[in-house]
């Protein structure tokens, strides 16, 4: 089983990255906000990876963070839900906001991601609440990571109140928190302000 990868970014696509290792190029499908953090990025990386067999083939789902790659095995445990709904719910939702909302039964965050109905939504709080406690957010220190409110949320608040619409400062400011969750809330209204900047 493949469980990490090291390499350097080949390319990036809508769904998935080419990582290239010692020569040997791998297609990894990823959340979109990862996708936009490896895009900018030029040296090497370490991607977490599942590898998912089916009868059709196999494929290698990655993350940046071993955290991430913990909530996505837990969400395709929900009956009904596989790879793809559950990396487009990462796509959309941090690991962070979505253990939130399944703790908080906010059918509506759920509901928030494309392709999630209330159904659905319903089926991963039934399945998932309780089944999470053990996933906790670390950094890459191995130390607890500050919580989801006291930054994340705060920096966008931060955005919006520069003018930037609710949905752009979210994608920004949790884009950048994927990629390094150890940052301070200025360094992360800092950071997602470049960025937003580049478009």
């Amino acid at each position: 089983m493949i469980a990490t990868l090291s390499g350097v970014i080949d390319s990036v696509s809508g769904e998935s990255c080419i990582i290239n290792v010692n020569g040997v190029g791998y297609q990894v499908f990823m959340p979109l906000t990862a996708l936009e953090s490896l895009s900018r990025e030029n040296g090497t990386v370490k991607i977490y990876t599942h590898y998912h067999q089916r009868e059709d083939g196999v494929s290698l789902y990655g993350f940046l963070s071993e955290h991430d790659k913990a909530i996505f095995e837990k969400i395709i445990t929900v009956s009904g839900i596989g790879p793809k709904t559950a990396l487009t719910i990462l796509g959309v939702l941090s690991a962070e906001r979505f253990l939130e909302a399944i703790n908080n039964e906010d059918h509506r965050v759920l509901t928030s991601v494309s392709g999630v109905g209330l159904k659905t939504a319903q089926r991963l709080i039934l399945e998932l609440k309780g089944k999470l406690a053990r996933v906790i957010t670390t950094n890459k220190d191995g130390k607890a990571a500050p919580a989801l409110g006291s930054v994340i949320n705060d920096a966008v608040d931060a955005l919006v109140a520069l003018g930037y619409p609710q949905k752009e400062a979210v994608a920004a400011v949790e884009a950048v928190y994927n990629g390094d969750n150890t940052l301070t809330t200025p360094e992360l209204v800092r950071k997602s302000l470049k960025n937003l900047g580049r478009k």
